[in-house]
């Protein structure tokens, strides 16, 4: 599982010609345009990445960052509640096998629901969450080896972020966005039993666990942020055949 997300980390770095113009990409006709989609799934990540470097992300990045040092001061007191679990556990088990749903099989499901369905906002919805989830992997996978913290059960030393709150915290925008506030609030408590399994089975800190719901949920954020300004303007060409006549400005008012 590890090594497919690097593989798509190693993809997204490279930063393709096509993440820079998005609006000049239409989509060919037909069900299944594949190819398509996961250009616009790259578009939508890259895009994140560059909202990350705004001025308001700082507005989230801060209070962020403070509630996840705060809880470190607090690891040991609520590890030693559980002290004695393991990964092996009934709840901590049922944890790992939902969480490894979030790592693509969701995502990829709710998009092709859409696509079977000729349900384009169910389709968009499904993009979107990929996009977060490559995002927040992009981070976290990295943070791993850089921050080499042992986990409570010392079996490794990948315990922050979590990747699995990370991954199943990081689809709760497109889906709030998209369908309100009981789908998100179903979603989030979905992410929420994962991180909690994590700690109860002593796989991971409490600050590892906040650490990964914060930049889930960051990206999904920017991946939000980044495609509502995407949909207020957009310069396309105007021909007829293969003519070019000029070029139209589509504007769209919320």
């Amino acid at each position: 599982m590890r090594r497919a997300v690097i593989g798509l980390m190693v993809v997204l770095m490279a930063v393709p010609a096509w993440a820079e113009n998005p609006s000049e990409a239409s989509a060919p006709e037909g069900r299944f345009h594949l190819l398509h989609d996961i250009g616009d799934v790259f578009t939508l990540t890259w895009g994140g990445a560059q909202t990350a470097f705004a001025l308001p992300t700082l507005t989230y990045l801060l209070p962020a960052a403070a509630v996840v040092g705060g809880a470190s001061f607090a690891d040991d007191q609520v590890q030693a509640h559980f002290k004695g679990h393991d990964a092996h556990d009934g709840l901590a088990r049922a944890g790992e096998i939902s969480s490894y749903l979030y790592y693509g099989p969701i995502q990829a499901g709710i998009y092709m629901a859409g696509e079977l369905s000729d349900n384009l906002k169910l389709s968009d919805t499904g993009k979107k969450a990929m996009a977060s989830l490559l995002g927040a992997q992009s981070i976290i996978q990295p943070l791993k080896y850089l921050t080499r913290r042992r986990r409570p059960d010392g079996s490794d030393r990948q315990s922050f972020p979590s990747a699995s709150a990370g991954a199943a915290s990081s689809i709760i925008p497109a889906v709030y966005h998209e369908y309100g506030l009981v789908p998100a609030t179903l979603t989030a408590a979905s992410a929420m039993f994962i991180g909690f399994s994590r700690i109860y089975g002593n796989q991971h800190h409490l600050s590892d666990v906040l650490a990964g719901y914060a930049i889930g949920l960051g990206w999904g954020i920017l991946v939000e942020t980044y495609q509502r300004h995407q949909s207020r303007w957009t310069l396309v060409p105007m021909s007829e055949g293969r003519t070019m006549a000029g070029l139209a400005l589509h504007l769209r008012f919320d």
